[in-house]
């Protein structure tokens, strides 16, 4: 996705601003979480628009929640935030961590700090970049609590959150409030009980997990609200999921195990079909446990095919996020644009392999997603393969499928990513029963003959005769979603915060989930508002 470029902000910077409208400004608020610190508001005459660390440098507002240890916690089912007291229960050279009453001793916090300080932050600065520091302090909040979610006992709750409202200055008329700080919530009952499960079976550490995935949304937040002072969206929730699961992974909690499990299927609760019959792009609200093991095994996919070591991996990563040549990892096009030009395994193959799989973001993605859903059925070489209703062209589709499998295989056992093979290592996804249309990244693995006959010009067709019989893998290959898929991008409806409360997927155990589609933005803190109010 090409950043979008405008004049919002040297239009109205050009004439004087008085601290009412400064303080007018800074009542900005979006249902989200970062940080911004800089100086330079007014630009220059090489760079006119001042990003948005110079617009929030004029003014830092104080917390009217900042003192003795207390903070502002959303309350997840109100959509409302409190002010509650926490006790700093562990320091480290880049982190701060705080616990709410009766959890002071739910954990080895100065373990905790440990890890992020020699695990989390150096190695997902590597991937990522760093989280601005919003109050100076030159360190990252954790403040571990009983979130207020609305879980069930042995249910989906939410295991930890990125507020991205804590990235701007706190407006008493909201009820929703700002901390004005880079900070990471994490929960404090329901994930300790499923972390010291998952300890007890041999599983990487879940709250430290957890902790990875929502920095990486902490980090990720700051760029994306570069974009949404430019008009922009945000980035998309498959796309941001994915990628904080895959953060977990390069932080050293790996592998996310009940995602490639869920992705699997094969059992009896939500995930019980796994990945088959439904979109990488996710649900329409992206809150189902498989969207979220689809993203991750999906986006894990492209990580570690992208280059042979961590460096150019997390080249890949970086520049998704950062956007440092014009294009970020905000959705498809923009994922497999930087796929194209970052990626060394793409960019060291042969001329003959680059035409295989494209040099079109639309291109590489019609190639690379039918490969991952191939190699995850446990085969890599398919019989048939047709694009639309192209059926001249079929042998040579074949051969570019092929080709793009070949080069792009999954890991060999005992290489970083081998745990793809989990995805049909001991059983693939079960079949379905065939549906009609396909939406957007949908896909469907059937036991009969398909026909791409009236289909849409991006619908991958692979057949094979596999176990005595012939299946199908259908494929609607678009990048362009319709109706709610990816709903990251949308506004909230309701001016009133409160009104939205969060809805958890369905899950028959106790699975820990992201809240990050949630967060949206309310449309009375959009600076389109602000400028519609100012009068100059």
């Amino acid at each position: 996705m090409k950043v979008p470029t405008g004049d919002y902000f040297s239009k109205f910077l050009s004439k004087p601003l008085g601290l009412s409208f400064r303080i007018l400004f800074f009542s900005l608020h979006l249902s989200f979480i970062s940080s911004c610190v800089s100086s330079n508001a007014f630009g220059t005459e090489d760079n006119p628009e001042p990003n948005l660390n110079d617009i929030l440098s004029l003014a830092k507002v104080s917390s009217s929640c900042d003192g003795n240890g207390t903070f502002w916690i959303r309350n997840l089912v109100k959509n409302s935030s409190n002010c509650v007291q926490t006790h700093k229960v562990a320091s480290g050279a880049h982190v701060n961590i705080y616990a709410t009453s009766g959890l002071e001793s739910a954990l080895d916090y100065q373990f905790v700090a440990q890890e992020f300080d020699t695990k989390i932050y150096p190695k997902l600065g590597e991937a990522f970049g760093y989280s601005d520091d919003l109050d100076g302090d030159g360190k990252v909040a954790v403040i571990v609590s009983d979130i207020h979610d609305g879980s069930k006992a042995g249910s989906s709750f939410v295991a930890g959150f990125f507020d991205p409202v804590d990235y701007f200055p706190d407006n008493s008329d909201y009820a929703v409030r700002s901390n004005y700080s880079n900070i990471v919530y994490m929960d404090g009952v329901e994930l300790l009980t499923v972390r010291n499960s998952d300890l007890s079976q041999g599983k990487p550490d879940t709250f430290l997990a957890t902790l990875a995935h929502e920095y990486q949304h902490l980090i990720r937040f700051q760029y994306e609200a570069r974009i949404m002072a430019q008009g922009g969206g945000r980035d998309e929730a498959w796309i941001n999921e994915g990628t904080s699961e895959v953060a977990a992974d390069i932080a050293g909690y790996s592998p996310q195990i009940n995602r490639i499990n869920c992705y699997r299927g094969r059992n009896s609760n939500s995930c019980s079909r796994g990945a088959n019959g439904n979109s990488v792009f996710g649900s329409s609200k992206f809150n189902s446990l498989v969207d979220y093991a689809f993203a991750y095994s999906f986006i894990k996919y492209i990580y570690v095919v992208s280059g042979n070591d961590a460096a150019s991996r997390n080249s890949l990563f970086r520049a998704g996020v950062q956007g440092p040549k014009g294009y970020r990892a905000s959705d498809a096009n923009g994922l497999f644009q930087l796929f194209k030009t970052n990626a060394a395994n793409y960019q060291n193959a042969s001329q003959e392999i680059k035409n295989a799989i494209g040099t079109d973001p639309n291109e590489i993605f019609l190639k690379m997603y039918p490969a991952f859903l191939w190699q995850s059925l446990g085969d890599v070489s398919p019989e048939f393969a047709q694009l639309g209703t192209d059926t001249n062209g079929s042998s040579q589709f074949l051969q570019e499928i092929s080709k793009t499998i070949q080069h792009f295989p999954f890991p060999a056992s005992g290489n970083e990513g081998d745990v793809l093979r989990k995805l049909y290592d001991p059983l693939r996804i079960p079949e379905i029963t065939p549906m009609g249309q396909l939406v957007p990244g949908q896909i469907q693995f059937v036991k009969a003959d398909r026909s791409n006959t009236n289909s849409i010009s991006k619908m991958v067709l692979l057949k094979k005769n596999l176990d005595g019989a012939l299946y199908s893998l259908q494929i609607n290959a678009d990048t362009r979603r319709s109706g709610d898929v990816s709903i990251s991008l949308g506004i909230a409806e309701n001016d009133d915060e409160g009104q939205e409360a969060i809805v958890l997927p369905e899950s028959d155990d106790s699975r820990p989930v992201c809240p990050h589609e949630f967060f949206k933005l309310s449309r009375s803190r959009t600076k389109q508002k602000i400028f519609q109010e100012y009068k100059p």
